[in-house]
């Protein structure tokens, strides 16, 4: 099965369902991301955690070289759509935030941070301050790792590179 065929199935067949099980709503979608909106940070986080133990758990029946590791960034910020386009500085920040994670893991900002690590009993990594591309002020961040599988994985990822 190729890259863009287990893509979609995973958006089919994972994603979509755990979208909808957090109360998400599938906004955009370009290429291997989504952009996807909620109407709580919680659940946000939540979602974006069942992405990945569901993805690590597929990919434990994959060949090592095809296996998908997907990044996650979560920013609570204003966002606004013009016509299927979405735009503004919480888009902006995910989009960054995504880009700067490391495979397995996900990336989020102070304020999802600030809302969320007290109702979740998951661990978050401070990343500290960082500058993002158009942006005038660093964003501090942190990463959650969704499973301690998860985590090693990322790490020797991360450490090999």
């Amino acid at each position: 099965m190729s890259t863009v065929a287990r893509l979609r199935d995973l958006r089919r067949s994972v994603f979509v369902p755990a979208i909808r099980e957090h109360g998400g709503r599938l906004a955009q979608t370009a290429g291997d991301s989504l952009l996807v909106t909620f109407d709580s940070v919680v659940q946000a986080v939540r979602c974006a955690v069942a992405f990945q133990n569901m993805l690590h758990a597929r990919n434990q029946a994959w060949p090592a070289d095809l296996r998908i590791h997907l990044r996650v960034g979560i920013d609570l910020g204003d966002i606004f759509a013009d016509g299927t386009d979405f735009h503004g500085d919480g888009v902006i920040v995910a989009a960054r935030l995504q880009a700067l994670c490391p495979p397995g893991g996900v990336c989020v900002s102070r304020a999802v941070h600030d809302r969320s690590a007290h109702r979740l009993d998951l661990p978050f990594e401070a990343l500290g301050p960082l500058v993002l591309k158009n942006l005038e002020r660093p964003v501090e961040a942190f990463v959650l790792w969704p499973s301690t599988l998860v985590m090693e994985q990322a790490r020797l990822i991360v450490d090999a590179s």
